[in-house]
């Protein structure tokens, strides 16, 4: 017996492993998995846990190194006949790009020169649902399902409310308007402030999420985690109403996250913040000290600079949030080199990226860029494939289905 004993001491351990079904607990350092391919990791949908399972391939797996990404804002690609949009998709795919942001709001017939239908915003008044756009999007999301891409929806536009556009929140609060947005933002800090206006963007909101999508069996959008990236309240929240860094309500955007939190429970959603007008209104103290707030989104058109997004990063690691670079564009002569400037800046941060806005037709004068623009779509699409292979400041397991 002794002898016996000796000679099982001299097995080397890794002898001993054993195959593991998929999907079972396994060791890396001495099991195998079962099935052909599959490997033995934590799983990229709980970076946080310490035990590895057989997953069906490395894609499943966290990755020992994190990756950064790229997207890109098209905010009514919903409403593009289905060629173009299919198209854009196309082209952004192609390209290396991973998420498309939307927004819920009005949107006129061939808005920009873009071939799309006019539709309603999802309320008119305030508490009577139109979901002509939510249908509109249900199309947009099972075409990023396909080609494997995340959608990113902002339920609603700080600049619908009297600004760019006027819509039923300004009829009912009586919210005065302004003719002139792109010099001053106009006053509509009691949408903010009543009490009555937040409960009734609150219920916008749970509606939005209840509204079922019929290419995913009928599922709500609150569940669709395998299309669906991150849901944000507003774009650019008190946007224009901020002084110095102190908004008329501070704890808005944090009790609308907490709303849209409490109807997706589904952690693979992120939420996220839905940037503010510049580098340092989009991170507000309240925005990372936020329990519901997962991503703290910057926009900014100030220019590029890495010095701004490595501090976000910080911060964001003090709080334990991540920070995408939301917004930012370019335009003219210096389009080309104001976007890659932009995005190299996001690259050397480790922080991903969405250029506003790419649509089908480009703007040569203004903030929309498309393929016919050869020497910005190359700066955007080289940037994008580069952010692919670019070491990240965290991980984001949300964009695997």
């Amino acid at each position: 017996m002794k002898s016996i004993l000796a000679l099982l001491a001299l097995v080397p351990l890794a002898t001993m492993a054993k195959s593991v079904p998929d999907w079972q607990v396994c060791n890396s350092a001495t099991d195998t998995c079962a099935s052909k391919g599959w490997v033995c990791c934590v799983a990229a949908d709980t970076p946080n846990s310490k035990t590895k399972t057989c997953r069906s391939g490395a894609s499943q797996c966290l990755s020992s190194v994190p990756k950064s990404f790229a997207g890109a804002n098209s905010y009514f690609l919903h409403t593009l006949v289905d060629s173009d949009r299919r198209e854009v998709l196309d082209q952004l795919k192609a390209s290396g790009f991973k998420t498309v942001r939307i927004f819920l709001s009005r949107t006129g017939a061939k808005t920009k020169g873009a071939n799309n239908v006019g539709v309603n915003d999802v309320e008119n008044p305030v508490g009577k649902y139109d979901d002509s756009i939510l249908k509109l999007v249900d199309k947009l999301i099972r075409d990023v399902y396909d080609r494997n891409m995340k959608l990113i929806i902002a339920f609603h536009d700080r600049w619908s409310l009297g600004c760019w556009d006027t819509d039923a929140y300004v009829t009912k609060y009586k919210l005065p308007t302004t003719t002139s947005c792109q010099q001053h933002a106009n006053i509509a800090n009691d949408f903010y402030t009543r009490g009555d206006a937040q409960a009734d963007f609150d219920n916008r909101i749970k509606h939005i999420l209840a509204h079922r999508n019929p290419y995913f069996n009928n599922r709500p959008w609150s569940e669709l985690s395998e299309a669906i990236m991150g849901f944000e309240p507003q774009n650019e929240s008190q946007g224009g109403l901020e002084s110095g860094t102190t908004m008329p309500n501070p704890q808005w955007l944090c009790n609308r996250a907490k709303t849209i939190r409490n109807a997706v429970s589904n952690r693979k959603i992120l939420v996220m913040s839905g940037g503010g007008t510049n580098y340092g209104v989009s991170q507000l103290t309240e925005y990372f000290t936020c329990p519901a707030l997962d991503v703290v989104a910057i926009h900014s058109y100030e220019g590029a600079n890495v010095n701004k997004l490595k501090s976000a990063v910080q911060l964001a690691n003090v709080h334990k949030k991540r920070v995408i670079f939301e917004e930012f564009g370019a335009s003219g002569s210096n389009k080309a080199s104001g976007l890659a400037a932009y995005s190299a800046a996001a690259n050397a941060a480790g922080v991903p990226w969405m250029v506003w806005q790419v649509l089908k037709p480009s703007n040569h004068g203004d903030f929309e860029t498309w393929t016919d623009e050869k020497d910005a779509w190359a700066a955007l699409a080289n940037a994008a494939r580069q952010s692919n292979g670019r070491k990240g400041a965290w991980s984001w397991p949300e964009l695997n289905k």
